[in-house]
């Protein structure tokens, strides 16, 4: 019972941050807005970085299972990528004001899981998708898939660089699509393309 509770409070503690980012609640607001008192708070999470670091784990955890959800109902490595891609993309519009720079500098022990997570796990999907669609004859065959899953996370470092694309400014979504769609469509073969076309048509 009492971990059916915690679960139902840390999603709505996440639906907070989706919504006005990391950054600006306090621990007496989070309280205020999760109906519990400040020791209640306190007993029950610890801290806000310690709220924040249960919350990143479960997101984790739930997108390792919307991937394979979704690949399950996609036919090749190339609509799996793209549809990665879109999933992605999804997740970021969804949380327009996370402040993934404030993550970064003011809690790091939930940055570093999703560093993790994306060394860890996106990387080796990543490398798998590519080798599944070049040797199906759907990326080119010239491409070095360890090379390009690499450069493909780099890309992702570089949208979640707060220098380059402020978030009060741009929308990190766009920056993210708009670096991450052609870019994947250039490693495609004609017929990879001709697979993923509809895919693109829905970023």
């Amino acid at each position: 019972m009492e971990q059916t509770i915690r679960k139902q409070l840390l999603e709505r503690a996440a639906e907070l941050f989706r919504q006005v980012g990391v950054r600006l609640p306090h621990e007496e607001q989070l309280a205020a807005a999760l109906d519990c008192t400040p020791a209640e708070f306190r007993q029950t999470f610890g801290s806000k970085e310690k709220l924040l670091y249960a919350i990143t784990e479960s997101n984790l955890v739930r997108q390792r299972q919307e991937h394979a959800e979704l690949f399950a109902n996609l036919d090749t490595p190339a609509e799996c990528l793209v549809g990665l891609l879109r999933y992605s993309l999804n997740e970021l519009r969804q949380a327009p004001n996370y402040d993934y720079h404030i993550m970064r500098t003011q809690f790091p022990r939930s940055w570093q899981l999703i560093c993790d997570h994306l060394r860890d796990y996106t990387g080796a999907l990543l490398v798998r998708l590519l080798q599944g669609g070049i040797s199906q004859g759907q990326f080119r065959a010239s491409l070095d898939a360890r090379l390009i899953a690499h450069i493909i996370l780099a890309q992702f470092s570089l949208v979640l660089n707060e220098e380059l694309f402020p978030p009060d400014q741009v929308d990190v979504s766009e920056v993210y699509r708009n670096i991450f769609a052609p870019y994947v469509r250039g490693l495609c073969t004609p017929a990879g393309l001709h697979a993923v076309t509809s895919h693109f048509e829905r970023l």
